[in-house]
């Protein structure tokens, strides 16, 4: 559980999931959750002050809404994901760190989180990185958050942005932090019993 620091989460989840037979946000995690509800019980867990989902408004009724989440649509799918992070992080601003994960990233626990926030540093992005692979999810502080609202995304992708910053890659025994669900194969191979 967190302490003395404001901490908020985007997840991304306005992807039209073409490769998925439905919505990866709505994807069974297990008996009693979906992707979505999963990633938002670990955030709750760890203690975030603010979920901030950005999703397609074909989700908007169909993601639970809650007292700590705040629901942004993108029906822009030529740029999902950068527009995506544009309109969570203009949000996360008001908040001393800000995670930024994907909805087919559900394997990260609240355990993971604490780790990576452990390493937080007020002037540097925290990329969780296992077996020389980076993963998910990223810790972005305020002055970072600030620093990427004044560059424009259009033409670039994500990855290209955070490299103006000064980057920590963070080592970490999990491997969960690599898993994406990017299509059916995919969650078939974790999720097939």
């Amino acid at each position: 559980m967190i302490k003395d620091n404001s901490v908020c989460s985007i997840i991304l989840a306005a992807g039209q999931s073409l490769r998925m037979t439905s919505p990866k946000p709505l994807l069974k995690f297990n008996s009693k959750q979906n992707f979505i509800e999963k990633i938002i019980f670990e955030n709750n867990l760890f203690g975030i002050e603010k979920t901030i989902v950005v999703t397609n408004s074909n989700l908007l009724l169909k993601i639970k809404k809650q007292k700590k989440i705040e629901i942004i649509v993108n029906d822009n799918f030529k740029e999902t994901r950068i527009l995506s992070i544009y309109l969570g992080l203009k949000i996360a601003k008001n908040y001393d760190y800000c995670f930024l994960q994907n909805v087919d990233n559900p394997f990260i626990t609240s355990d993971i989180l604490t780790y990576i926030f452990s390493e937080r540093q007020s002037d540097k992005v925290i990329v969780p990185y296992f077996n020389n692979c980076g993963g998910h999810p990223v810790l972005l502080p305020k002055k970072i958050i600030n620093d990427i609202l004044k560059i424009n995304y259009q033409n670039k992708n994500f990855k290209e942005i955070l490299n103006n910053f000064d980057i920590v890659k963070l080592g970490i025994p999990k491997s969960e932090i690599l898993v994406n669900i990017n299509n059916n194969n995919d969650y078939q191979k974790y999720f097939s019993n």
